[in-house]
């Protein structure tokens, strides 16, 4: 680490200390500075341009920019988040300096923007973009309640949801954007940074559910800004692979002028705040006085006849058995009702105050010939249970050079490090919740002794582990990453630019997980002997795209832009893993193992070509016509080229002059577009694959195959074709925004598995493109200016969404899917992943408050009649529909209110409503609590509600004749409304500059993260996944860590 930090400092002060580059082309300059309108304050991080060429920049922090030019004319065009834009005419002459100095109003009004496309490498304003493209400008964030780039993500853009979090350091989410389209591939987004795609895998040994992904990797510190391209509308000429959408990640640039040097820290801690729900235990007494638990054999169990036979001092007692009328020989009576919470209780919680720490320093300038930008970061975080732990080191460095006036060149690198000590979890038996709270009543002494000695036999926990016995199985990965990208743009003529990229994103990444045998974890024979399982993997993805771009006049208010260019990307994998059990203590190697052990190794490899054509046509720089086609040819694929077109129509109409002056409305843009991207199978989905073996003959070892995949050789890309159409609005002079969007997405030859018969002699299943998917929804985003003065400054923003998933097609002959231990499935006619379960109703007949097993009865009024897709007749099923597991409305209000120009307030809260959850944590809680411990709240509290009570026994008795149990109880309402941050942030007053010359801004920030939750919802929280963001579709939560709260404080310094 030392010479990592000792090696960045000294590029640091090299950096520092380069001189500007003089030109020794006959070139002009153009200078200027942009300021506030209101108070002539500089604006810094301005993006400056001059149109129809690839020169770029932005202004520095005091507002100032500087541009070289050839001689001629030239409009420089300036536009920066929050402000009106600017556009001014100049003349350069050689070796001259030309002036255009702006001073731009605010505004809610986005139609200035500038999206980098990373295939074609032009910079498009979203005034020429016919879909709708959300922008985060993460550069002027308040980092202070940002963790990582999902928290970055979460409840910024209106259609852009994450899913599955959970509160465990370092897991991940899932990203959907309008929706899933697939039923058997990824439905994540395309990622790039600085156009060179970049990997978002998940993967690693499991811990019971959580898995890590790259996505974290990336330093929110290090990004400028994040453009979400939501659909194939948009992302058509991303080609296969992109039909999810696209994520645009661009870095941050150094900026011509002085050299500006950062520094950051911040620390803080991190609490579980959950109310964990409390074990119950419900008796009659039978001799009075006696201790409700006994721990004789040190096991610590309830002092019942249940537990003990005859002669104990107490008879267990169940809120159904008490429901039953008096003379019925199962009848109890509920004397004593006792209640605890291990996890909340202070003498055997596991969990403990967490630590989080990270500090950064860069260093940003350049001349005019060259900028840059270089960064190092180091991070450290210990999650509530204290063995759970993450550290991690990034470094980065971006170049930008113009050796001519027509040559633009670009460098992108970084590196991060990473370490995670994972914890055992979820669907688990050493997690620490899932013992907890299956545990007993009352607290019992030693219950929060460790287990060493006699370890699976604690005192009062179900599956017999302490709280320490996780720590002993130690699940670690390290990853080391790279993302390198180079970018040339070459202005060759006056009317023809040459773009190039090319890029890597490279991991390796190194996976372990050892029991030490004298961790003496009886679990199974490995653990008693210790094990060591290891995995190390290398993940390249390579990117690479040539275009050239002709622009040129048709007439005086017709202009015409023609892209043509072709791409290549690779993807590929490999993997070595080795395990065994048998190890001395002490030793991590496979090497070390003395029995069953065993060594694995799988590659994949994925490569696409692709070529393209756009056209695009500018009347008046009102109106923008554009239409391309791309064409992929894949290498897992037998079939030729896949064609993707799109279209799209973008009209400044309010800046037509037959257009009426409306006091109101300051402008007005009418959008639609069309287009189609694909989703490609994955390695070995078309491919018939067998596996090595050895094999014996005539008593010799010899090497074979077998049969390992069958594949299907006339399998296609999924074809998703979206169409859009929107509207975007200025009004009271543009301190109001709004933009509305409409969408439908339609999936085509949506992969699914059918089964072989047996007599095939094959493996089990083969994909087929036989499936169809709908999307539709609409997005709404509302910006508001509310007050802008001098010492008061509110804005406010709301980002609003609906969606409707439907499978319109599963493919004759083929059943329902179903998943998540049968509680959802993919039907037709219905959403994706949907929940169905058996319905029941119930009658508290003697209104006792208490109902007994008769009083709960399946309900077949609620059954499903649906047409069978295996048979093609209408049937019958013993089934509800229970709900999607998609939210089906979202929305998102965030607001920052600044006071006298140094404090600022930001706050986001957010809402999903409309799916639901799958309540494991409960059901299992419940079924398979013990009276020997303690039960859920369904069955042992007698103050518990008739639907609590009716659900446990719908799920473990249902009426004779109906046959089978019902989880419909279990499947919440997952509606909630979330404070997601708080922050407020002290900045230096513009009065330190004088007294502290080398200090040019200070800034103490103080901030919180994941406040409050508002939720119906019974389980420990509404939006955890068990499968977290590995999972597709599943949705419920199994004994999830929920998220955490964080609390930091944050200290920043420009020199």
């Amino acid at each position: 680490m030392g010479k990592l930090w000792k090696a960045s400092a000294a590029v640091l002060l090299a950096l520092a200390a380069l001189p500007s580059l003089a030109r020794a082309q006959a070139t002009g300059t153009i200078t200027g500075t942009v300021t506030a309108a209101e108070n002539g304050g500089p604006l810094s991080g301005a993006q400056v341009s001059l149109q129809g060429t690839v020169r770029r920049t932005v202004t520095d922090a005091q507002g100032r920019y500087r541009l070289t030019a050839e001689p001629g004319t030239y409009t420089v065009q300036v536009s920066t988040l929050g402000r009106s834009a600017g556009s001014r005419q100049v003349s350069v002459t050689a070796g001259g300096t030309a002036t255009a100095n702006f001073s731009l109003a605010t505004s809610a009004v986005a139609l200035e923007g500038i999206t980098v496309n990373a295939v074609t490498g032009e910079a498009e304003r979203h005034r020429e973009v016919g879909t709708a493209v959300s922008s985060i400008q993460v550069g002027d964030m308040d980092k202070g309640a940002v963790n990582n780039l999902a928290d970055v993500l979460t409840a910024r853009a209106p259609g852009v949801t994450l899913m599955g979090s959970a509160g465990t350091t370092g897991t991940s989410s899932r990203i959907r954007i309008r929706g899933a389209n697939s039923l058997s591939l990824s439905n994540e987004p395309l990622i790039f940074v600085d156009g060179v795609q970049a990997t978002n895998s998940k993967g690693g040994f499991g811990v019971g559910g959580q898995t890590p992904n790259r996505l974290n990797d990336i330093n929110p510190e290090d990004i400028q800004n994040i453009e979400v391209l939501k659909g194939p509308a948009a992302s058509a000429i991303y080609g296969t692979a992109a039909a999810n959408g696209v994520l645009l990640i661009t870095t941050k640039r150094g900026r011509a002028g002085h050299t500006v040097w950062r520094t950051y820290g911040e620390t803080g801690q991190i609490k579980d705040v959950t109310q964990y729900p409390p074990n119950y235990l419900s008796v009659q007494t039978l001799v009075p006085g006696a201790s409700l638990y006994d721990t004789t054999f040190g096991y610590g169990v309830s002092n019942t006849t249940d537990a003990f036979g005859a002669g104990a001092p107490y008879r267990y007692c169940q809120n159904y058995n008490a429901a039953l009328p008096v003379g019925n020989a199962a009848r109890c009576t509920q004397d004593i009702t006792v209640h605890f919470s291990p996890l909340n209780d202070p003498r055997t919680t596991p969990f403990s105050t967490g630590r989080r720490g990270k500090a950064g320093l860069n260093v940003s300038g350049g001349g005019t010939g060259l900028s840059y930008y270089v960064s190092g970061d180091i991070e450290g975080e210990r999650g509530v249970l204290s063995y759970n732990r993450l550290e991690r080191t990034s470094f980065r460095g971006n170049f930008n050079a113009d050796p001519t006036s027509k040559l633009s060149l670009q460098l992108n690198t970084s590196y991060i490090g990473s370490r995670l000590d994972a914890v055992q979890g979820d669907n688990n038996v050493f997690s620490p919740i899932i013992n907890g709270l299956l545990g007993p009543a009352q607290f019992v002494p030693g219950m929060n002794d460790d287990s060493v000695g006699t370890p699976g036999s604690r005192v009062a926990s179900y599956f017999g582990w302490s709280n320490g016995d996780d720590s002993k199985l130690p699940t670690r990965q390290g990853v080391d990453r790279m993302i390198l990208g180079a970018n040339a743009n070459y202005r060759a003529m006056s009317w023809l630019t040459l773009n190039g990229n090319a890029g890597l994103d490279f991991f390796a990444r190194a996976d372990a997980q050892t029991v030490d045998p004298a961790s003496n974890l009886p679990l199974a024979a490995e653990y008693l002997l210790g094990y060591h399982d290891a995995q190390k993997s290398n993940n390249y993805q390579w990117t690479s795209n040539a275009s050239a771009l002709a622009r040129f006049d048709l007439s005086s208010s017709v202009v015409s832009s023609t892209t043509l260019g072709t791409s290549y990307q690779r993807s590929l994998f490999n993997q070595v893993f080795c395990e065994g059990i048998g190890i001395p203590s002490g030793t991590t190697s496979c090497g070390a193992t003395t029995s069953q052990f065993s060594i694995d190794e799988s590659q994949t490899d994925n490569r696409t070509l692709g070529g393209y054509v756009r056209e695009e046509l500018a009347f008046n720089d009102r109106l923008f016509l554009a239409g391309s086609v791309r064409g992929d040819k894949n290498s897992g694929l037998v079939t030729g080229f896949i064609y993707y077109p799109s279209a799209s129509l973008s009209w400044v109409v309010s800046e037509e002059p037959f257009f009426p002056q409306v006091s109101f409305l300051s402008n007005l843009r009418l959008r639609a577009a069309v287009g189609t991207s694909g989703q490609r199978p994955e390695f070995g989905q078309a491919e018939t694959l067998f596996s090595a073996v050895s094999a014996q003959r005539n008593a010799t070892e010899e090497a074979a195959v077998v049969l390992n995949n069958t594949g299907n050789a006339d399998l296609k890309p999924e074809r998703t074709r979206e169409m859009e159409f929107g509207a975007d609005l200025g009004l009271l002079q543009d301190r109001l925004s709004l933009d509305f969007t409409a969408y439908r997405k339609k999936s085509q030859d949506a992969l699914i598995s059918r089964n072989l018969e047996p007599s095939a002699g094959l493996t089990g299943s083969v994909f087929q493109n036989l499936g169809s998917i709908q999307n539709t929804g609409t997005e709404l985003g509302i910006n508001a200016l509310v007050v802008d003065r001098r010492n008061v400054r509110f804005n406010a923003r709301l980002a609003a969404s609906t969606l409707h998933n439907k499978i319109l097609e599963l493919g004759e002959g083929i059943a329902p899917i179903t998943f998540n231990r049968g509680i959802q499935a993919h039907y037709e006619g219905f959403t994706a992943g949907g929940f169905f379960g058996k319905p029941y109703t119930f009658s508290d007949a003697n209104g006792n408050g208490l109902l007994d097993r008769g009083e709960v009865r399946v309900d077949s009024s609620r059954f499903l009649h649906i047409r069978s897709s295996v048979s093609g007749n209408d049937t019958t099923l013993a089934l509800a529909f229970l709900g999607p597991s998609l939210p089906t409305n979202t929305q998102a209000f965030s607001a920052d209110l600044t006071l006298f120009r140094n404090i600022t307030f930001t706050t986001v809260f957010e809402r999903r409503a409309g799916n639901r959850q799958m309540n494991y944590t409960q059901y299992f809680r419940c079924v398979n609590g013990t009276q020997g411990l303690g039960l859920c709240n369904d069955v042992a509290n007698p103050e518990a509600s008739l639907e609590e009570q009716a659900r446990y026994l719908a799920a473990t008795n249902l009426a004779t004749g109906f046959g089978g149990a019902s989880l419909a109880g279990y499947v919440e309402d997952a509606t909630f409304t979330k404070w997601r941050e708080f922050s407020v942030r002290f900045g230096a007053p513009e009065s330190w500059g004088q007294r502290f010359p080398l200090v040019r801004g200070a800034a103490l920030t103080v901030a919180g993260r994941n406040l409050k939750t508002w939720t119906g919802y019974s389980g420990l929280d509404p939006e955890i996944n068990e499968g977290g963001g590995a999972s597709n579709f599943g949705q419920g939560e199994f004994n999830t860590q929920p998220p955490v709260r964080y609390w930091t404080a944050r200290i920043d310094l420009t020199f």
